[in-house]
């Protein structure tokens, strides 16, 4: 039964602990001699599973309960259960047991991944974690810190070559110290759950190779924006700060319904038949280009018709226009075949900002939403705004997928819920979507770092 007890306190130990990976465990129960045990245990979410084991057997992890730092266990050995109840402290976890026949004690559990960790080598790292490709670049001066981007939206997941040199921006990262790893996401479009999970994987795994980084930062740009905020908002004890970069970081559905939903209803006015119907998208879309140029072509032919449009939708070009469209519908097809269904409801919208808004609110359709699609994207993603940690977003002046008042969302909600401290947006005074140099990113990035780590928030503006 000691064996037992101790199976499960190293299970239990593992439970907490922010990484899958190896344990020692020291279980003494009261008046006996102590005894010492393996734990080979892996923590995905809220859920916890593992097998301990000594010279005497193993055995299972079961009915984890997870807190902060608080957690318990069960561990089954036989016909007995042993109940373990311990708290976090850094790489350790301690606490006490109580099994059958009134046994109990205390026991303490270390990382054994983290005992013999070393800095980790120059060099590039890819491979897959689950389903997911991840890509992990070191540099040759590592400060110790960690930087875990999240990438925008792709149709298709994104996929690393080892041997390919990094982006401009990792490069700028790396040539500041920081390591910087990063997720494909498993799955194209849409991906915000499949990122929230698997950029969290890939951190967990950096810190289960290579040992807990001094400082972990997370930054993403466009739909990795929003990740980032989730990112930020879901595990505030793993990340020190966030750069938001150029997402749309207010509810999302609303701002799909506001930019993309809306834009391709009134564009359908305009241009009926061209997308199939802003609720069953034309398969056409998947020709990319083609769906682009068709889009251009019918335009022109109808000066009067491109004109109204791109006055409502503040488009710069028939060439924007045409490009942001295409997108819109690429995305609204996703949304569909993610959530099973549309996503949004125009029957209440009332539009303005065309030469005859009159004609326009009688002519556009109205759509009815499906509940299952909505509640879908409520979940991935609606922020809470509660920040716990430092978060600096960054935007352009223009943006046509991602507007300003979009941009704005965010401090918004964090203005009505009393907790905007943590909280500075930022703009760079160009054209674009997510048009930022590397070195304004870095400038940004680096007064996100003071900002940590001296407390002083930094003044909102333009980014220089």
């Amino acid at each position: 039964m000691k064996l037992a007890v101790l199976f499960w306190l190293a299970s239990l130990a593992w439970a907490q602990g922010d990484l899958s990976g190896k344990w020692d465990v020291v279980a003494s129960p009261e008046g006996r001699t102590a005894m010492k045990m393996g734990a080979l245990l892996k923590h995905d979410g809220a859920e916890l599973t593992g097998t301990v084991s000594s010279a005497a057997g193993s055995g299972p992890l079961k009915n984890a309960v997870l807190g902060n730092p608080h957690l318990t266990f069960q561990f089954l050995l036989g016909k007995y259960v042993f109940d373990v109840k311990a708290v976090v402290e850094g790489s350790e976890i301690k606490g006490t047991f109580t099994g059958p026949r009134n046994m109990k004690g205390s026991f303490l559990a270390k990382r054994a991944d983290l005992l013999a960790v070393v800095a980790p080598a120059e060099g590039v790292e890819a491979g897959k974690l689950g389903s997911a490709e991840y890509r992990i670049d070191i540099p040759k001066d590592f400060n110790g810190s960690l930087i875990v981007y999240c990438h925008g939206y792709s149709p298709a997941p994104g996929r690393f070559d080892k041997d390919k040199a990094p982006t401009a921006l990792t490069k700028a990262f790396l040539e500041l110290g920081y390591a910087v790893a990063q997720s494909g996401y498993s799955t194209g479009g849409w991906a915000v759950k499949e990122a929230l999970e698997e950029s969290e994987a890939v951190r967990k795994y950096f810190l289960g190779k290579y040992g807990k980084p001094k400082r972990t930062y997370v930054t993403g740009h466009s739909m990795g924006g929003t990740i980032t905020m989730a990112m930020i908002e879901s595990f505030p004890d793993a990340y020190d700060a966030a750069l938001q970069m150029c997402g749309p970081v207010g509810p999302s559905h609303t701002g799909f319904q506001k930019r993309v939903f809306d834009a391709l209803v009134v564009y359908d006015y305009y241009f009926p038949g061209i997308l199939g119907s802003p609720v069953e998208i034309t398969d056409d879309v998947a020709s990319g280009l083609e769906f682009m140029q068709r889009i251009q072509k019918e335009a022109t032919t109808y000066p009067d018709r491109l004109s109204a449009f791109q006055k409502w939708g503040g488009f710069l070009s028939d060439t924007e226009m045409a490009q942001v469209v295409a997108f819109f519908a690429v995305i609204q097809k996703e949304l569909i075949a993610r959530g099973g269904g549309n996503a949004f409801d125009n029957r209440n919208t009332l539009y303005q900002g065309s030469p005859d808004d009159g004609a326009l609110n009688r002519g556009v359709k109205r759509y009815t939403a499906d509940a299952n699609a909505v509640e879908y994207l409520k979940k991935y993603y609606t922020p809470k705004a509660d920040l716990k940690q430092p978060v600096l977003s960054l935007h352009t002046t223009y943006d046509p997928l991602v507007p300003a008042w979009s941009a704005n969302a965010y401090g918004e909600l964090a203005r009505l819920n009393g907790g905007d401290s943590l909280y500075v947006q930022r703009f760079v005074s160009r054209n674009g979507h997510c048009n930022f140099t590397p070195q304004e990113t870095v400038r940004a990035f680096q007064d996100l770092v003071t900002w940590k780590e001296t407390g002083k928030r930094p003044e909102s503006g333009e980014q220089k």
